[in-house]
């Protein structure tokens, strides 16, 4: 995870062999961010 820097509003999270997500820093989350960090956790389960 690169947390926010110089004013940045988003964290961006990184995994060897996966699309980065980019995630807004504000509260709630959106439940589009949740399911894709769902899916990509589900896809690490079954590997």
């Amino acid at each position: 995870m690169n947390a926010p820097r110089s004013g940045s509003s988003h964290y961006t999270f990184r995994k060897i062999g996966c699309v980065p997500i980019t995630i807004p820093k504000h509260e709630p989350i959106k439940r589009v961010y949740v399911e894709m960090v769902r899916q990509i956790v589900e896809s690490e389960e079954e590997n």
